[in-house]
């Protein structure tokens, strides 16, 4: 049984890498690393937001710029004339 198990776990860390190697052949050029360990990266924040109940770093990142459309900065109106 146990024996098993390690060769289960040989060939799911063999799937890994395998695929890992073929997204970075495929990607572009410098564009690799992200490509091969976004997936990982991907995995690594949906267990962190379970394990911590809070928003990971892409949702925050959407809803900073959904804000930020939302409101326009005060430079936009910068070219009207005061209200009077």
């Amino acid at each position: 049984m146990e024996a098993l198990v390690g060769v289960l776990g040989a060939l799911f860390a063999a799937a890994l890498v395998v695929g890992m190697t073929v997204r970075a052949i495929r990607a572009p050029r410098g564009q690799r690393a992200r490509s091969a360990f976004g997936p990982l990266m991907g995995a690594g924040e949906t267990y962190q937001e379970l394990h911590t109940g809070q928003r990971g770093l892409h949702d925050s990142v959407i809803e900073a710029i959904a804000e930020q459309e939302q409101r326009p900065s005060r430079t936009d109106a910068d070219d009207e004339p005061p209200p009077a």
